[in-house]
């Protein structure tokens, strides 16, 4: 961990039973006590590097970004910082984190054009079994017991079609959508094809091969849904492309997220 970040984690996360708030590009993020993602941006200064530079490039200005699987809001408040006029609406189910999401956009100065939803996000519209962790460890909460983070408990929450929310939302401009779901993206793509279809947004998507096990789902699987919804595969942050089951099995031994982009008509 860098000096900064040793600092941050001293004045920020070290007090006992603490749980609270840090600076995050000009806005404070709340988090539980011993978050690991608290940690990470610690360590790494901004989480998910790559992944901030993609959103901020790719969200264009009068458009709407949807951040599917918004946990604490690390990916939201980057992207609402650098462009005043982009709209967010973020989709946390865990009801362990939602909390704390809520108070970060409550308390931001982003707040009129950040929306949240509460819900799971998949194929269909149903109440579903949800696996939530300690709260510290939220990140890893899902529709399937993936075997990662600690030992977790299942609850019922709502689940709902990305198409459904983007409706409910007035149909806006989608310019690029991201989704961290713990192995069920796939579901959230076949959920979102009125979306898809006439917007054709950047999907900046997390594939764990750890995660995707636990739904049965194979590296081609992947390969195929993308080429029917008519979308090409690049690795990040290298951005070479994927085209064949082998480079997507090597791709996911070095990294998780992975850029898809619309054909060319």
């Amino acid at each position: 961990m860098r000096l900064r970040g040793i600092i941050k984690h001293f004045l920020h996360g070290s007090k006992w039973m603490y749980s609270g708030g840090f600076p995050y590009f000009t806005q404070e993020i709340f988090f539980p006590r011993g978050s690991q993602l608290f940690d990470r941006v610690c360590d790494e200064g901004v989480f998910e590097y790559d992944t901030v530079r993609l959103l901020r490039s790719l969200a264009s200005p009068g458009t709407t970004y949807f951040d599917v699987g918004a946990n604490i809001g690390l990916l939201a408040v980057p992207v609402l910082q650098s462009n005043a006029e982009v709209h967010v609406i973020s989709i946390e189910a865990s009801p362990d984190t939602i909390g704390y999401l809520r108070r970060t956009q409550q308390n931001s100065s982003f707040r009129d054009r950040w929306s949240i939803v509460e819900c799971a996000v998949g194929s269909a519209q149903q109440s579903v079994r949800f696996f939530v962790s300690a709260p510290k460890n939220g990140a890893y909460d899902g529709l399937r017991d993936t075997g990662r983070g600690d030992a977790k408990r299942d609850v019922t929450v709502e689940m709902r079609t990305l198409d459904s929310i983007w409706r409910d939302a007035g149909m806006p401009t989608v310019s690029v959508v991201k989704i961290d779901v713990e192995g069920g993206e796939s579901e959230v793509l076949l959920g979102a094809s009125s979306l898809i279809s006439r917007d054709r947004p950047a999907l900046i998507i997390e594939w764990n091969e750890v995660n995707l096990k636990a739904y049965g789902i194979e590296p081609d699987y992947l390969l195929r849904l993308c080429d029917e919804l008519g979308y090409f595969v690049q690795e990040v942050p290298k951005m070479y492309r994927i085209d064949r089951e082998e480079l997507l099995k090597i791709a996911m031994s070095e990294t998780e997220t992975f850029l898809l982009l619309p054909n060319k008509a």
